[in-house]
């Protein structure tokens, strides 16, 4: 996920600073990682894996290695895309983006005693790989018409595999399953995204689905597609067993799922009323990691 272009302010108070930082870290994207991350920690409750024991240690750091990962990544982009400001010079993005990247895979490398054998160091591989893949040149998928796939796929599934592999030590087919909702849902949440700066992406000459498509195709058939398959692949999750069926509680939110169909239908083509759109998909990504992580908690009270 991408981000605006800072004005690049003539002094910088601490508030500012602060501000800044967690603007460049991409501070508004984390809870698409870290809800999936919390969606993986507490699925073991519900799938009860033999000998599954809770691993407070093991959740805590992955979680705080989610968030470093994340942000050195947005940074690492900020400086791949010249964002850089009078107080955030290039350089120093550089630096911050290696030195969270390097604090991620520390923390990675501290979280292999809880797995076996090195189904963690491939996860891991695989998930610096996928970054690397969305925002380093020559790949640079951001910029490109595969990076929507890839980021719904780097943050609704990842997450949810590595948290749930730090709790349990393996994968089943189930983890994959329970994960398809949240994919389907930081989907929406991109492509909204997507709609969003297609006026500035078509400017600049950058690819993405949506100025292939168009904003009328993008608008009125795949948010709907992506909505209802949000919908569908929560009840695969429940009719298969890897979810529980207090999960689909999320199916209630009709009211928030048809103000989504009715912005995107109406204004596709209006940059305002898809941001209206994107913060209602923001909020629908929270609520299905909500119900699918509330569910599963559930079942400690049993």
């Amino acid at each position: 996920m991408t981000q605006g272009t800072p004005d690049r302010p003539r002094k910088e108070g601490h508030h500012d600073g602060v501000a800044n930082t967690l603007h460049f870290a991409g501070v508004r994207y984390w809870t698409a990682s870290v809800l999936p991350a919390i969606v993986g920690t507490t699925l073991p409750f519900w799938l009860r894996p033999p000998g599954f024991s809770f691993r407070w240690g093991g959740a805590i750091e992955f979680l705080i290695a989610t968030v470093f990962l994340h942000a050195g990544f947005s940074f690492l982009q900020a400086r791949v895309e010249h964002r850089s400001t009078d107080q955030w010079s290039e350089s120093r993005l550089l630096r911050t983006a290696i030195g969270c990247i390097v604090v991620a895979c520390l923390l990675g490398l501290h979280l292999i005693r809880f797995t076996t054998g090195g189904i963690f160091i491939v996860y891991g591989l695989s998930t610096v790989f996928a970054g690397v893949l969305y925002v380093v040149p020559p790949f640079s998928l951001s910029q490109r018409a595969a990076g929507a796939i890839v980021v719904a796929q780097s943050l609704g599934l990842i997450p949810v595999l590595g948290a749930y592999l730090v709790q349990t030590g393996d994968l089943t087919r189930t983890v994959y399953v329970a994960s398809l909702p949240i994919v389907a849902a930081t989907g929406l949440w991109v492509w909204t995204e997507l709609m969003v700066t297609r006026g500035h992406d078509e400017k600049v000459g950058r690819e993405t689905l949506v100025t292939a498509f168009g904003a009328r195709f993008s608008g009125r058939v795949v948010v709907p597609a992506l909505l209802a398959l949000t919908g569908a692949t929560l009840l695969v999750a429940v009719l298969s067993g890897s979810v529980m069926p207090l999960a689909l509680v999320a199916l209630l939110s009709l009211t928030l799922v048809w103000r989504i169909v009715a912005a995107s239908w109406n204004g596709y083509a209006d940059a305002p009323r898809m941001r209206e759109a994107r913060s209602r998909a923001v909020l629908l990504h929270l609520v299905v990691c909500a119900a699918i992580a509330a569910s599963s908690l559930v079942m400690v009270f049993r």
